[in-house]
């Protein structure tokens, strides 16, 4: 037991520095980018926020998913600078961002819209392109819930359903391309954490991770503590009684391997909008961005221009 402890310490310090190293060679990419602040989110939440890109460029939200942090658009660091600006904060509770200890600080919808409003007006950005992964939809659909469509200049969600459908079934336990779920993140017990953060980190693609995107991570998913999983295991997760006002364009990209979004329920909160379509990539899972980052770079700037306001 001790021994597995040990190794598994050692492992997430070779994870950290891979996110340095990889950090820096961003930086090296154009101008100290990605540059990072923090921007009080609601409740006084310090919320951490990464900005690269052309500053006069079009304006894209990123948010990320749940367990995971900015990082995860790393493959977009120094690949879209040339027209686009874009701000990825790390979520409350997640990576370097304020950690809350009351179930209040998660709950509902407001508190998440409250940091997404806050973080849009620190770096005054209008009318943003929205670009979420998988729980990430679920905040992005949160802040137009109170902020209205015309709050953001399209929608781009990546793996996910935003809660716009029902949530599908878990997929089935005895999927050989999906090993079974590993450990308890949600208890105060490093063991099951750091079960859980191997298998999680593995399960997020379709082909196998390397050495490094797996460290990192695991690295990242033990950043987020068992007492915010356990706040936020009561969220409800459910937008269907807003998809009529959501009238701004949307665009699904999901991965045809992605066994947690299948296709039928994509078609579905596609029929359910009024300026909505999908975009399915091949042998690619839950993190197109990670997995396929080239063609996945070309469609986030083709659906940039198309909703640039005029």
């Amino acid at each position: 037991m001790m021994i597995s402890l040990v190794r598994r310490f050692h492992l997430a310090w070779r994870a950290l520095g891979a996110i340095a190293l990889l950090l820096n060679m961003a930086s090296a990419t154009g101008d100290d980018n990605p540059g990072a602040r923090l921007v009080e989110g609601a409740g006084g939440v310090p919320l951490v926020v990464q900005e690269w890109g052309n500053p006069d460029g079009i304006p894209v939200l990123l948010l990320h998913g749940f367990s995971f942090g900015s990082v995860a658009f790393k493959h977009q660091v120094g690949q879209l600078e040339e027209e686009l600006r874009l701000i990825a904060p790390d979520l409350r509770g997640h990576g370097l961002s304020g950690k809350p200890w009351t179930e209040a600080a998660y709950a509902g919808t407001e508190v998440w819209a409250g940091d997404i409003s806050r973080i849009v007006a620190a770096y005054d950005l209008e009318k943003p392109l929205i670009v979420a992964w998988s729980f990430g939809g679920y905040v992005a659909v949160n802040y137009l819930r109170h902020c209205g469509s015309n709050c953001a200049s399209g929608l781009m969600l990546v793996g996910s359903l935003a809660g716009i459908v029902p949530r599908p079934p878990p997929p089935d336990p005895g999927d050989v391309a999906r090993p079974p779920m590993k450990g308890n993140a949600r208890v105060d017990n490093y063991q099951q954490l750091f079960d859980n953060a191997e298998w999680l980190a593995r399960v997020m693609s379709y082909q196998p991770p390397s050495d490094a995107d797996l460290l990192e991570k695991q690295f990242t998913i033990v950043m987020m503590p068992p007492h915010v999983r356990r706040a936020m295991a009561g969220l409800a997760l459910d937008n269907q009684d807003i998809a009529g006002d959501l009238r701004l364009p949307v665009m699904f990209v999901h991965g045809a391997k992605d066994t947690s979004v299948p296709a039928a329920s994509v078609s579905a909160a596609v029929a359910k909008l009024a300026n909505a379509r999908s975009l399915s990539l091949p042998n690619v899972g839950h993190s197109p961005f990670a997995e396929t980052p080239a063609l996945f770079n070309q469609i986030l700037l083709d659906f940039a221009r198309t909703t640039r306001t005029p």
